[in-house]
């Protein structure tokens, strides 16, 4: 192997690796989501993973650059290298998302949702338009299967994928001429 192809090897185990790690915080996040529908600091705890996920990328992406990459690290590389951290740990997220909801869940963040929307309905002064969007909203949520749920979080996390690196980049990257 030449030295090249070693060092796109490293690179894309390096994304790999830190991907696997921010796709656990994405799992963790997701768990706390389906457990904490009614528990408010569950749920202030996956809106602190979810707000901090970017910054948290940019540490990880940070570390590979100085460990890895003796502390340089141009734009496009850097995007290189968040984009396959992303892809990774939307594809770990799901698989733990999937088998959360098929057998550790059994149906109860459905069901949970469900009772929310119908406990809304009671509610005293709900029109009719409101009302009939409820009752749409949970046909829909009775309607979705967990693989269907999995799917739209994994192409979610994909269009993040697609964006967010940009961003993240500019924060990440280090040229020769930047001290």
């Amino acid at each position: 192997m030449t030295g090249e192809s070693n060092r796109r090897r490293g690179f894309y185990q390096g994304a790999m690796y830190y991907g696997t790690i921010l796709g656990a915080m994405w799992s963790v996040m997701y768990i706390l989501m389906f457990i904490g529908v009614s528990n408010p600091l569950l749920l202030l705890g996956c809106m602190g993973l979810f707000v901090g996920s970017p910054i948290f990328a940019a540490m990880l992406a940070r570390k590979y650059r100085r460990e890895e990459c003796c502390d340089m690290m141009k734009y496009m590389q850097a995007w290189g290298f968040i984009y396959c951290m992303y892809i990774c740990a939307s594809l770990l997220s799901a698989l733990v998302i999937y088998l959360y909801l098929n057998y550790v869940d059994n149906g109860m963040f459905f069901a949970a949702i469900q009772e929310m929307l119908k406990i809304s309905l009671e509610l005293p002064g709900v029109d009719d338009v409101f009302r009939q969007q409820i009752n749409e909203t949970s046909k829909m949520i009775a309607d979705t299967t967990a693989s269907d749920f999995v799917w739209q979080i994994m192409s979610n996390n994909i269009l993040n994928a697609s964006v967010l690196p940009f961003i993240i980049a500019i924060f990440v990257r280090r040229n020769n001429n930047i001290q």
